[in-house]
């Protein structure tokens, strides 16, 4: 029921497009002077602008991500558990070859650790989580990655019937790995609900986590220069959707 509906209201999840929907509605029901909604008009124009100029986005990720900017500590790592992301399953199933999106440091940095690593394996949880399943699911275009850069198979188990996050972790909570040491590898600003998720399911992992994306210059004259209305659409939305995850899960779990 929960993978359903977040994939169902998953356009208006998405905040700039739940703002433009809304827009769009009260400028048609307003043009035909059946209900006034200049003043509502007005203020979503005004969200849309203040979002647009300034990187309130990335502050909402610097939230999501403050926990993370210090890597915990650890030694020797027993299991490293990737969570998928970084798949591009549309492009890979076009072009025939390998084609990862901007989270592509999950699989990069699961290589890295396992060869640091060399009696460590590879857990990369994924699947489908189109409501209308694609020719390549997560796990497939990951096998590509690992056997494209050289990394042994042998040392990598895909699990590959997952639909999101809630069924990543149960579908590894059944490999009876936890009397080991585990890193879990996602996305900054996801690994605050990835860990929170893991803690309600009674799982230990250590966090590891890449892809950060609040980090940046505070010189205004660079902001400047790297100005763009649809990064910070972008990164709202990602913050936006992490915060509606977050509720989500507790409210429904």
């Amino acid at each position: 029921m929960y993978f359903y509906f977040s994939k169902i209201l998953a356009p208006l999840i998405n905040l700039t497009n739940f703002l433009f929907f809304l827009l769009t509605i009260l400028i048609l029901l307003n043009l035909k002077k059946q209900i006034r909604f200049r003043k509502l008009i007005i203020i979503i124009l005004f969200i849309l602008t203040v979002i647009s100029l300034f990187p309130l986005g990335k502050i909402g990720l610097s939230y999501l991500e403050k926990d993370y900017l210090i890597q915990k500590n650890f030694s020797e790592v027993d299991n490293i558990i990737v969570l998928s992301g970084s798949e591009d399953l549309e492009t890979t199933k076009i072009l025939k070859k390998l084609s990862l999106n901007d989270s592509s440091e999950r699989l990069i940095i699961s290589v890295k650790l396992a060869i640091e690593n060399p009696k460590s394996t590879i857990y990369h949880l994924g699947g489908n989580g189109y409501l209308k399943k694609n020719e390549f699911n997560e796990s497939e275009v990951a096998k590509l990655f690992y056997s494209n850069v050289g990394f042994d198979l042998n040392r990598v188990r895909f699990i590959g019937n997952s639909r999101n996050t809630i069924e990543n972790f149960y579908s590894i909570k059944n490999e009876n790995i936890f009397e080991k040491s585990n890193i879990l590898i996602t996305s900054a600003h996801h690994m605050k609900r990835a860990m929170i998720i893991s803690k309600r399911l009674n799982m230990t992992f250590i966090p590891y986590a890449v892809d950060f994306r609040s980090i940046d210059n505070p010189s205004i004259a660079n902001y400047y220069q790297k100005f763009s209305v649809a990064k910070n659409w972008s990164t709202i939305n990602i913050f936006f959707r992490e915060i509606i995850g977050i509720f989500a899960f507790k409210l429904m779990y």
